[in-house]
């Protein structure tokens, strides 16, 4: 899998240039973590900006929590790609096995997360879907579906940069 390299000081610029309190619970957003998690068929979608020590949901789906500490996040993974990051079982993945969102709740046990980058190519976040249940991969419609709604995301942020 081809990453992006992580400049640790252009991804805090890159974070910094959005409106993130224009962004969170934005009701496009929110239709595109509805969509994504009804065409990938899981409990949860979440966009998600990954910061130095959290990651903050701007828009979720079927999750409560509006952030999580980044030792514990699936999508600062899914971020370095530049493909979708299938996660099938995190309780046999030596990354995310003893994480605390896997062993207590809510239990993660699927994850898939596309990347988001700026133009750029700066990580900066991801879309992703997470279900409890384990599975084995997303369908060819699923993958060109949530790499179409990532690239509606970053649409949003671009023009949320331009109004900032």
């Amino acid at each position: 899998m081809t990453t992006w390299q992580i400049d640790e000081a252009a991804r805090r610029q890159a974070i910094g240039a959005l409106d993130l309190a224009c962004l969170r619970d934005d009701g496009a957003l929110q239709a595109i973590t509805d969509f994504a998690s009804a065409l990938c068929d899981t409990t949860t979608a979440l966009i998600t900006i990954v910061e130095d020590e959290r990651q903050q949901f701007l828009v979720r789906t079927g999750f409560a929590a509006c952030e999580t500490p980044r030792e514990q996040s699936f999508c600062a993974h899914a971020m370095t790609g530049r493909e979708i990051m299938v996660v099938p079982d995190a309780r046999r993945d030596p990354r995310f096995g003893d994480n605390p969102l896997v062993r207590d709740g809510p239990q993660i046990r699927f994850y898939a997360g596309a990347p988001l980058a700026d133009s750029n190519g700066v990580p900066i976040g991801a879309l992703c879907v997470i279900d409890s249940a384990p599975r084995k991969q997303l369908s060819r419609l699923q993958a060109q579906g949530l790499t179409v709604l990532a690239d509606a995301v970053m649409a949003a942020f671009n023009a949320s940069r331009v109004a900032a």
